[in-house]
């Protein structure tokens, strides 16, 4: 089955345009009659008929719809982002197939990478959260400072990706709170400062291997482990 995004379904009909509808009419070549499955990334799916097709739009008559509720809570994803592009984008899709709710791009010391571009940011996601068949589609905040980070208030779990002996392996914790947030600091690390300013406000250190990870397989790591333990 393929999901294609319609951002309002709402009423009766629903209409796709620009790349969804690229994709569904010009690409894959459906036509007036066939099925389509819809998501409208906010815990709605549908299915419908393909009923019009005009040159950059096609209109579709919803026969059913699903409606999920949402869930409290989250893993919610606090990353330095690497500086190349690509290894960027592929933390994004491999996040959200994992299930990550929220991501976040960090500005450490030594981030490396201090613009996002955030249109082709929530395409990905959301290409990845149509083709992983996700209900709710996850969100990207922007940038935080470790600052305005550490400034907000929160009652989730919070946890600091960072190998220290004392430290206990993240899979051996257990969920306190339905929600969790996790920072993953960039190829160089965080600094000294600003673990330390972690710690006091009350971010745990966890250990996720005792290998040293880059930034993308850190992330991706720590989100298989968070589902596993019950986030």
């Amino acid at each position: 089955m393929i999901l294609f995004y319609c951002k309002d379904l709402s009423g009766d009909s629903a209409i796709l345009e620009e790349d969804e509808f690229q994709h569904c009419i010009k690409v894959l070549r459906h036509k007036i009659g066939d099925t389509i499955y819809l998501s409208d990334g906010k815990g709605t799916k549908a299915i419908a008929t393909l009923s019009e097709i005009t040159k950059r739009a096609a209109t579709l008559v919803i026969d059913n719809k699903e409606l999920k509720d949402a869930t409290n809570g989250g893993i919610h994803l606090y990353v330095a982002p690497p500086k190349n592009r690509n290894r960027w984008e592929w933390l994004l899709e491999k996040s959200v197939e994992l299930g990550v709710d929220t991501i976040t791009a960090l500005s450490t010391a030594r981030t490396e990478r201090s613009k996002i571009n955030t249109e082709r940011t929530n395409k990905i996601i959301r290409s990845a959260a149509l083709q992983s068949l996700r209900p709710f589609h996850p969100s990207y905040q922007g940038h935080l400072t470790m600052t305005q980070l550490l400034d907000q208030t929160s009652n989730s779990d919070k946890y600091l990706a960072h190998y220290a002996e004392v430290h206990p392996h993240l899979a051996q914790l257990k969920p306190v709170s339905s929600s969790v947030n996790i920072l993953i600091g960039p190829e160089g690390d965080f600094t000294s400062g600003e673990i330390e300013q972690c710690i006091n406000s009350s971010y745990q250190g966890v250990n996720i291997s005792s290998n040293r990870l880059r930034t993308e397989t850190a992330a991706i790591t720590v989100i298989s482990i968070l589902k596993s333990i019950g986030y």
